[in-house]
């Protein structure tokens, strides 16, 4: 100190020493207001500045983009139980790694093993007419027909209660043909899907019960396309297992027209696909450390596998690229939660929910406390919102928070399906929240060969990846509970 004194005074030349000691305090004085005040600006980050941090960055470099590029292009599809699910797997595992996750876990699941074979073909008979069809997931093949078809008179139903009224006598011996398309005047293509999915879940089982030989269910789309929509079905409660295949909405109008004008036509239907024995994969669990209450999880997550007809890019290849690119996001914006941030992706939520059921299997074993889980798959559309499965208090709690996400697109907090894997957890302990994206293309793409990286918009993508990030952020921050509200700062 004696040699900067010395300095400053040699500097200021032939100041009294009353001068000098006023001159000096002010300056001292100066220095230290401008480094209070910088450091309060560096501290003065306020929720909505860090909000915009995640998506400016997320938009700028569009990382959960590029590793759905390689997840689709470079791994492909993932159905349960197959060598690509289990690269996916390890691939997984690899990214965690490299954004230093604290703990990366592989969970260990009991998966089918269901392939489709190489044979897949439909047609009317007489005059021979191709239709576009698909073989549901699960399904058994027609192997054990004469000559590996089914060729049979189709019957055309809107429902089980019209496939009931035709009784053993009108259905015996006959293929099924379910034409009930998703309801086009509902705005939420999702309710339109729950209202029509059914058919193609338990089409088999009911038409097994009056004795007919096969199933074609009208796929579920909106999209007046000529691809099939695959997906899984089931035969718990069937009389027989018997074939059931997926046609397009174009091979559907053309089947129900040609009924219409023949009255009575035939169908050929050969399918290989089959079932081999279960067999193992996994959960991919990352886990990055909080700094406070370590004992809590925030999770984030979609699923890894997919069905094959495509790459699984819009299911669910966007929200589990969404959900791994968060601790990305959160890290370049300086942001450290409080509670441990997990991201889950899930295995098999196509075909029997496995990874999801031992997941929340394992976290009731160790007692683990999930504060709140975010799940995505439902595209990767623009951002719309987010669905709130809890008690009328909590949802007001996070419609609360609407104002810090409304200008990113975020409007709808509506309460309800929060989604499948994070379902299975404890709603008495944890706040489950689904990212909502625009929904109104997401069928033309789910479960057919059009499920594509290149049906990804870029922007899209990444704007559902930063409001994933910034509810995560904000839920952790404000320390919001399920009987606690909360204001908005």
């Amino acid at each position: 100190m004696t040699t900067n004194i010395n300095h400053r005074t040699s500097a200021l030349g032939d100041l009294s020493p009353v001068v000098f000691f006023l001159t000096f305090t002010t300056m001292k004085n100066w220095l230290i207001t401008i480094a209070l005040t910088l450091s309060f600006l560096a501290g003065a980050q306020t929720t909505e500045d860090n909000i915009k941090s995640i998506y400016t960055t997320a938009l700028s470099e569009q990382y959960s983009y590029e590793l759905l590029r390689t997840l689709c292009k470079d791994i492909g599809a993932r159905p349960a139980g197959s060598e690509a699910a289990e690269n996916a797997v390890q691939w997984a595992r690899m990214i965690m790694d490299s954004l230093g996750a604290d703990q990366v876990i592989l969970q260990e699941v009991d998966v089918p093993h269901w392939v489709r074979g190489n044979a897949e073909m439909a047609f009317i008979e007489d005059p021979k007419t191709p239709l576009a069809v698909c073989a549901l997931g699960g399904s058994i093949g027609t192997q054990e027909f004469a000559g590996g078809s089914v060729s049979a008179q189709v019957i055309e139903v809107t429902d089980f209660e019209a496939l009931k009224s035709l009784g053993e006598e009108g259905v015996k011996g006959k293929i099924v043909f379910f034409n009930r398309p998703m309801d086009p005047s509902l705005i939420n293509t999702g309710f339109a899907y729950g209202g029509a999915v059914n058919q193609r879940w338990a089409g088999a089982i009911e038409a097994s019960k009056l004795g007919a030989v096969a199933v074609i269910v009208r796929s579920m789309t909106l999209l007046p396309d000529n691809h099939p929509h695959t997906g899984s079905m089931s035969y718990e409660g069937a009389t027989k297992k018997i074939p059931a295949a997926a046609v397009s909405v174009l091979g559907a109008k053309a089947l129900h027209k040609a009924l219409r004008e023949s009255g009575e036509i035939k169908v050929s239907l050969t399918l290989s696909c089959k079932s081999l024995e279960r067999t193992k994969s996994f959960n991919v669990i990352g886990q990055w450390n909080g700094t406070e209450k370590t004992d809590e999880y925030l999770l984030v997550g979609g699923h890894l596998d997919s069905w094959e007809l495509g790459e699984g890019a819009q299911d669910d290849g966007a929200g589990s690229m969404q959900s791994l690119a968060i601790p990305y996001y959160l890290k370049k914006n300086n942001i450290r939660l409080k509670r441990n941030l997990r991201v889950v992706l899930f295995m098999n939520e196509e075909f029997g929910m496995d990874g999801a059921n031992t997941y929340a299997e394992r976290a009731i074993q160790l007692n683990e406390k999930h504060f709140v889980a975010i799940e995505s798959d439902g595209g990767s559309g623009a951002p719309r919102g987010f669905s709130i499965d809890g008690n009328d208090s909590i949802v007001q709690v996070v419609r609360g928070l609407r104002d810090l996400f409304s200008p990113y697109g975020l409007h709808e907090f509506p309460t309800g399906y929060s989604g499948a894997d994070i379902g299975k957890l404890n709603k008495k302990e944890t706040l489950l929240i689904g990212y909502r994206a625009d929904n109104q293309r997401y069928f033309d793409y789910h479960h057919a060969a059009t499920d594509v990286f290149e049906s990804i918009h870029p922007r899209e993508l990444e704007m559902g990846a930063a409001s994933m990030a910034a509810m995560i952020y904000v839920l952790d921050k404000k320390d919001i509970h399920l009987t606690q509200k909360v204001g908005v700062e």
